[in-house]
């Protein structure tokens, strides 16, 4: 009998611990603002806030969900922060945007003091199509590049919260 009372306690224990950890499993992925002293980024549902992660990044986020047929150990989409001192955009671009892009946008927007420089190229590697944003700026001797890396074949709701995340950064 005491055995059976132990197992009961037992499983109740390990179903309230599972039931909390689902909790906050599923609060990580909900939508938040991102705030620090140099930079605002608004994360959108389903995507994840990397804390401790890559030491060479100052924010990274990635996606739940995975690809599909072909791109299954892949995310649907990565942001990630970095932040350079003492380079000029032109290098950093030269160091990060990709050698054999298919096709390139490159538009500039001015939002209070900060001038932002947008790109987007198309690349596949591994025969997956990808998608790479980048939201580019310099204040105070440092180049921001802001870029959010997605498959090429992404939903209307994660593009959307993909542009809705590139137009929300912003450096202070």
């Amino acid at each position: 009998m005491e055995i059976l009372i132990f197992g009961v306690i037992l499983v109740a224990l390990m179903v309230y611990a599972s039931t909390k950890l689902k909790k906050f499993t599923a609060a990580a992925f909900e939508a938040e603002t991102i705030e620090t002293d140099e930079f605002i980024v608004n994360k959108p549902d389903g995507f994840l806030h990397v804390i401790n992660g890559n030491p060479n990044l100052v924010f990274e986020s990635y996606s739940k969900d995975f690809g599909g047929p072909g791109a299954e150990e892949i995310r649907k989409a990565t942001a990630t922060l970095r932040v350079d001192v003492g380079r000029t955009i032109e290098h950093v671009l030269a160091d990060r945007l990709p050698k054999d892009e298919a096709s390139i946008s490159d538009e500039t927007e001015i939002v209070g003091e900060i001038r932002y420089r947008m790109i987007v190229a198309y690349l596949t590697s591994d025969g997956v199509g990808r998608r790479v944003h980048h939201k580019i700026a310099e204040r105070d001797g440092k180049i921001y590049d802001f870029e959010v890396n997605t498959l090429s074949e992404t939903t209307d709701d994660i593009t959307r919260d993909i542009e809705a995340m590139i137009t929300s950064f912003a450096v202070k």
